[in-house]
C-alpha cells in the first residue's frame, strides 16, 4: 500500500511538472476554446506574433504555433498560423492610380530609374529649371524641355499599375514634390497667360483679362493645370514625400540630389551657366516683385486663401498678410 501511495504522489508530482511545463513553453499544440473576439497580426524582428483576445484578456502566440479550434458543431479544426497570417500588401486605388499618374504624358510625374526618384513637378513653380536638372543629370543634351515626345525624358504613365504600387511604397525610391506660394504662383499665371491674348484663346476660349480681379473671377470656372492645385497626390502620400518650395529652390536642389547621389561639381557648375539662365529666363515673369502691386488689400488675398486652401494646409505656407507697410 505504501509504494502505491508513492506511486501516486510521484505521477501526481510528474503531472504538475508537466502541466507548469505547458503552460509556461510555447507548446507546439494550444488548444484555443470559446469565442475568438479578435485576433491581430503583429510583426516583430523576423518572428510574427498573433494577438487574440478571449473575453477581453489579450495573449500572444508565434505565428508557428497550431491553433485548435472547436466548432460549433462538435467538429475540431487544426490551423497553424503561419497560414492565418496573411502578409498586408499596400495597394492603390483605380481613382489614386489616376490622380498620381495625372492625366497626360504632359503632365505626369517624372522618373529618373537611374536614381530612384519620383519626381512630382508642377506648371508655375519652376517646372522649366526642374525638367532641365533631370535632363542634365541623366546627361540628356535635348533643348526640348516640355515636350514629352521629345524631351527625353520618362514619366509615371509610362508604368503599369503595379510597377507603380512598387514604387510608390519602396523606401528605396525617393518621392519629391516642389511646389509655389499660391498667391505669386497665380500671379505669375496672370502675368504670363491671362494677359497673353493667344493663351486665353486656347485655354478658355476668350480674349485676355483686362484685370487681376477679372483673371481671378475667370479661373474659378475656366480650370487649366497652370492654375488649379498643387495637392495632386492622396495627402496619406506627403508624409514620405520630399517637399521643396520656391524660395528655397537651390537648397532644396542640394538636399534633394544628395539624397539620391547626383550631388557633384558637374551639377553645381550647371546651375550657375549661362546654358541654365537661357532656358529659364523666357518663363520668368517677375511675379515676386510685384506681389504687393498687385496684391495691395486683404480682400484679394482672402480670395487665393480660399481658392487654394488645400495647397496652406497641405505644404503649410504662411496665411498671413502682406505687410504693406513695410513695403511700400
Amino acid at each position: 500500500m505504501q509504494r502505491k501511495s508513492a506511486r501516486k504522489v510521484s505521477f501526481c508530482a510528474i503531472l504538475c511538472c508537466l502541466l507548469i511545463s505547458f503552460m509556461c513553453v510555447d507548446h507546439p499544440f494550444l488548444r484555443i476554446s470559446g469565442k475568438i473576439q479578435k485576433i491581430i497580426y503583429e510583426s516583430v524582428a523576423s518572428t510574427t506574433l498573433v494577438k487574440y483576445s478571449t473575453d477581453g484578456n489579450v495573449s500572444k502566440i508565434s505565428k508557428n504555433t497550431l491553433l485548435s479550434f472547436n466548432r460549433s458543431d462538435g467538429h475540431n479544426i487544426r490551423q497553424n498560423m503561419s497560414k492565418l497570417s496573411r502578409k498586408v500588401v499596400p495597394r492603390l486605388t483605380k481613382e489614386e492610380l489616376h490622380q498620381i499618374k495625372r492625366y497626360t504624358y504632359y503632365s505626369s510625374p517624372i522618373v529618373v530609374t537611374k536614381y530612384k526618384l519620383i519626381f512630382f513637378w508642377n506648371e508655375k513653380s519652376g517646372c522649366t529649371y526642374w525638367k532641365s536638372l533631370l535632363q542634365f543629370i541623366q546627361g540628356l543634351h535635348n533643348k526640348e524641355v516640355h515636350d514629352p515626345r521629345r524631351n527625353g525624358l520618362t514619366n509615371l504613365m509610362q508604368f503599369k499599375d503595379n510597377e507603380i504600387t512598387d514604387m510608390m511604397f519602396n523606401e528605396a525610391w525617393t518621392k519629391a514634390v516642389f511646389v509655389r506660394e499660391p498667391r505669386e504662383r497665380i500671379l505669375s499665371s496672370f502675368l504670363e497667360k491671362g494677359l497673353n491674348n493667344a493663351c486665353m484663346m486656347d485655354i478658355c476660349r476668350r480674349p485676355a483679362v483686362k484685370s487681376f480681379s477679372e483673371f481671378l473671377t475667370l479661373i474659378k470656372h475656366c480650370k487649366d493645370v497652370h492654375w488649379s492645385s498643387q495637392v495632386k497626390l492622396p495627402r496619406y502620400l506627403y508624409k514620405n514625400t520630399m517637399i521643396g518650395r520656391m524660395p528655397d529652390i537651390y537648397t532644396f536642389t542640394e538636399k534633394l540630389l544628395t539624397k539620391i547621389g547626383a550631388w557633384h561639381d558637374t551639377v553645381k557648375d550647371w546651375l550657375h551657366s549661362k546654358e541654365q539662365l537661357k532656358r529659364t529666363r523666357p518663363h520668368a515673369t517677375s511675379a515676386r516683385e510685384k506681389l504687393f502691386q498687385y496684391y495691395n488689400d486683404t480682400k484679394t488675398q482672402d480670395i487665393i486663401f480660399e481658392m487654394y486652401a488645400d495647397d496652406y494646409e497641405v505644404f503649410k505656407f504662411d496665411k498671413k498678410y502682406f505687410n504693406f507697410n513695410k513695403y511700400p
